[in-house]
C-alpha cells in the first residue's frame, strides 16, 4: 500500500504523486497490497522541530516484506567499494528526504553531484547548494527518528520537475521512472552486500515499523478553531497594515495587555510579509510550548521557512543564539547548557564589541548558512522579559531596523523588565498599542477585569464588542474527582466543532512527576485513564515537537503558558500555584524599587501577575480549580464570582 500524507495543491504533493506513480509502475500492485506486506508512505511539506533543517519537501519511507527489484540506473555500491550494477538491486525497506526544486535550467549548476540552484528575494539573487541541503534535511530526519529510538539509515534525493534530465546521480528530472528514483536515492551512499548482491535497506524490520508509525505519517487534521487561526493570518486588519507602514524605518514596539492579540499580529505581519514580497522572518520566543504552538500552525497552514521560499521560522530564543555561539567558536558543538548561557551572551556581545568579530564575519556566517541565519525580519514574542545580554546581542546581530517587539505589560516572568529601547534614537523607536482584548469572550474578559481591579494589577484591556458569551466555573474538588464535568467539556468542545488539542491545561510544579529521565504531570495520568489522550508538555521532550494529532489536550504548567490560548482552559489547582509564587523568591527589592512598604503587598501583586497571564489563555469555558476554598486566594476567586452568577457556575 502507498499512502500519501499532506497539503494537495502544492508542488511538493504533485512531485508525491510523481514519487507514488513512478513506483507503481515498476512493482506492479504495490499502491493496493496489503499493508502488512509492502507499507510505503509518502509524507508532504514536513516540518520537524528543533533540528539543524526544520522543513523537508517530502519523506519517503517504505518495507517491503518480499522485496522487490530495480534495475539500476546510477553507479551503485556496496559497503567494499564495488559497484552493484550487473543486477538487479534488491530493495527491503528504505527512508529517504527529498527535496523538490522547481528550478528551470537557467538557475541549477551542476558540478558532480554537487547542485546549485540560484533564487531571488527581496530583490537579491542568491546561490544555494541543494545537495547540501538535502545533505542537511537526510541527517535531521535521522536525529528526528533516533528521538523515537528508531535507528535507521536514512538517503536523500533531489526532484526537479522542470528540467528534461540532470546528471547529477542523486537527483531526477521530470519524467522519471521508478528504476531512476531508486537508483538517485540508492546510489547517496553504499548499500548493504552479501555475496555480490546489493540490497537497499534502512535497517532493522522493528526500527523501519516505528518510522512508518511516526507522526509524520500521520495526516494533521484542522479542528475549527485551528481553521479560525489559520483564517485570521490572512483576514485584512489595519494593525497590521500600520506596522508594515513602521517596519525598516525603526524598530517597532506592540504593546498591550495579555489577551490583546499581540502573538497574533506579529504571525499576521510576517504571513503578509511572505505573501506579499516572499520575504522571510524570524519569530523567536523563550518559551518551548508557545513556540510548538506556533510551530503547529505554521505546518497546518503550509508556511514554509527557507530563503527561497521565504515564510516564518519560529525558534526559541536560547537556540537560536547558540546557533551564533558556535559560528563564534565558543563551543565545541551547539548542545544547550543552560548554567552558560548568560555567560556566552556576554561573550559574543564582547567579541562584536571589541572588534573581534566585525560586521562582515556576521555578514560572511549568514551568507554561508542562509538556512539557519538569513532573514528579512527578526520578531520577538514576549520582549519584556529578555535579559540585557540577549537584547544587546541580537541588535548588534541583526539591525535594530529589522526587530519588531511584542512588549507585553505587567507579563514579565523572568526578572526585571527589558530595556530594548536603549541605543535607539527616540524617533526611531515605533510603538503601537493594543487596549482591545481580542481572545477572551465578553464574560470572560468582565470576570479578568474585575479580577484586575479587586487585585490591584491595573488591566485596562477592552472587552470585545463582538465576542460575546463566555462561561468560568470554579471547581472546588480535585479535577480527578470531576470526570463528569471533564466529559462533560469534551462533549460540548467536539459540539462546537473543536477537538481536544482546543483544551489547554495549566499545571503547578508541584503537579509534575520525575521518575529518572521520564517527567510526567498528574493530569496526563488522570486524562489518559480517562481515555483523553495528551501532549505533556511539562516533558522538555515532548516540546520539541508540536502535537501532531487534534485528539491530544495540551498539558503544560502555569509558566509557560504565555502566549497560548484554548477555546476551554482549566487552571489546576490556581490557588495553589498563586502562593507558589508569593513564596518563590524575596520580594524586598521590587517593594522598595515599587515604592511598597508592606512586603506582602509585593507578594500578592507578584503572584497576581503571574496569575492574570493564566487567566487570559481562554476563549470561551474558564475552569478554575481550587486547591482550598478557604486559602485566601481561593476566597478572592470565589468572591468574584459570585457576583457574576449569570455565566459563573461554582461546583463544590
Amino acid at each position: 500500500m502507498i499512502e500519501i500524507v499532506g497539503t494537495e495543491g502544492t508542488s511538493e504533493y504533485r512531485a508525491a504523486i510523481m514519487v507514488r506513480d513512478a513506483l507503481e509502475a515498476i512493482w506492479p500492485g504495490v499502491a493496493t497490497s496489503p499493508i502488512e506486506q509492502e507499507d510505503i508512505k509518502i509524507a508532504v511539506s514536513v516540518k520537524i522541530s528543533g533540528y539543524r533543517v526544520q522543513d523537508i519537501d517530502i519523506v519517503l519511507a517504505g518495507q517491503l516484506v518480499r522485496p522487490r527489484q530495480i534495475r539500476p540506473t546510477r553507479v551503485i555500491r556496496g559497503h567494499s567499494g564495488s559497484r552493484l550494477n550487473n543486477r538487479p538491486l534488491l530493495v527491503e525497506s528504505f527512508v529517504a528526504a527529498i527535496e523538490v526544486k522547481d528550478h528551470d535550467e537557467r538557475n541549477v549548476r551542476v558540478n558532480g553531484d554537487q547542485v546549485e540552484v540560484r533564487y531571488s528575494r527581496s530583490g537579491r539573487i542568491e546561490k544555494k547548494s541543494a545537495t547540501d541541503q538535502n545533505v542537511n534535511q537526510m541527517h535531521s530526519l535521522k536525529a528526528y527518528f533516533s528521538e523515537q529510538h528508531a535507528d535507521i539509515f536514512v538517503r536523500r534525493c533531489l526532484i526537479f520537475p522542470s528540467l528534461q534530465n540532470i546528471s547529477a546521480p542523486s537527483a531526477v528530472a521530470s519524467g522519471f521512472n521508478g528504476h531512476q528514483l531508486m537508483s538517485a536515492i540508492a546510489s547517496s551512499s553504499p548499500v548493504l552486500e552479501r555475496k555480490g548482491q546489493g540490497y537497499l535497506s534502512a535497517g532493522s524490520s522493528q526500527s523501519v515499523e516505528k518510522v512508518l508509525a511516526s507522526p509524520l505519517f500521520r495526516p494533521m487534521i484542522p479542528t475549527r478553531l485551528d481553521r479560525e487561526r489559520m483564517e485570521r493570518l490572512a483576514v485584512k486588519n489595519p494593525a497590521v497594515d500600520e506596522v508594515l507602514q513602521t517596519l525598516g524605518s525603526g524598530t517597532v514596539f506592540l504593546r498591550g495587555y495579555g489577551g490583546t492579540g499581540k502573538t497574533v499580529l506579529l504571525l499576521q505581519t510576517a504571513w503578509k510579509q511572505y505573501k506579499v514580497e516572499g520575504k522571510r522572518t524570524l519569530i523567536l520566543t523563550y518559551n518551548l510550548a508557545l513556540a510548538a504552538d506556533m510551530r503547529r500552525l505554521m505546518a497546518l497552514a503550509g508556511i514554509p521557512s527557507s530563503p527561497e521560499d521565504g515564510g516564518i521560522e519560529i525558534s526559541t530564543v536560547m537556540s537560536f543564539l547558540y546557533r551564533w555561539f558556535a559560528r563564534f567558536h565558543l563551543l565545541e558543538e551547539e548542545a544547550l547548557d543552560f548554567s552558560r548561557y548568560p555567560e556566552l551572551c556576554a561573550a559574543a556581545l564582547e567579541m562584536v564589541e571589541s572588534g573581534a568579530v566585525g560586521g562582515t564575519d556576521i555578514e560572511g556566517i549568514v551568507s554561508a548558512e542562509p538556512d539557519r541565519f538569513d532573514f528579512d525580519q527578526v520578531f520577538v514574542d514576549e520582549g519584556q522579559d529578555w535579559p540585557s545580554g540577549e537584547t544587546a546581542l541580537l541588535k548588534v546581530l541583526y539591525s535594530p531596523r529589522q526587530l519588531c517587539i511584542a512588549d507585553g505589560i505587567d507579563q514579565f516572568t523572568r526578572g526585571q523588565r527589558a530595556d530594548w529601547r536603549k541605543g535607539i534614537p527616540r524617533e526611531e523607536r515605533k510603538t503601537h498599542s493594543l487596549t482591545t482584548c481580542l481572545r477572551l469572550k465578553r464574560n470572560l474578559s468582565l470576570f479578568v477585569g474585575e479580577v484586575a481591579r479587586s487585585t490591584g494589577m491595573g488591566w485596562e484591556a477592552e472587552a470585545n464588542p463582538v465576542a460575546g458569551g463566555g462561561r468560568l466555573i470554579v471547581l472546588c474538588k480535585p479535577y480527578e474527582t470531576a470526570q463528569e464535568l471533564h466529559e462533560q467539556l469534551v462533549r460540548e468542545l467536539r459540539d462546537d466543532g473543536n477537538a481536544p488539542i482546543d483544551m489547554l491545561f495549566c499545571v503547578p510544579p508541584d503537579g509534575v512527576e520525575r521518575d529518572g529521565n521520564v517527567v510526567r504531570s498528574s493530569m496526563s495520568t488522570v486524562l489518559s485513564e480517562w481515555g483523553t489522550e495528551t501532549w505533556d508538555g511539562v516533558d522538555p521532550h515532548a516540546r520539541l515537537d508540536f502535537p501532531r494529532s487534534s485528539n491530544q489536550a495540551r498539558i503544560v504548567q502555569y509558566a509557560s503558558c504565555r502566549g497560548l490560548e484554548g477555546w476551554t482552559v482549566v487552571l489546576d489547582r490556581f490557588d495553589s500555584f498563586l502562593a507558589h509564587i508569593a513564596s518563590w523568591k524575596d520580594h524586598s527589592e521590587e517593594t522598595a524599587m515599587e515604592g511598597f512598604v508592606d512586603p506582602e503587598i509585593a507578594r500578592n501583586r507578584e503572584a497576581w501577575r503571574w496569575g492574570m497571564i493564566a487567566l487570559t489563555r481562554p476563549i470561551d469555558t474558564l475552569v478554575i480549580q481550587l486547591q482550598d476554598e478557604h486559602s485566601g486566594y481561593g476566597k478572592q476567586v470565589l468572591d468574584i464570582a459570585a457576583t457574576m452568577e449569570d455565566f459563573a457556575e461554582i461546583i463544590r
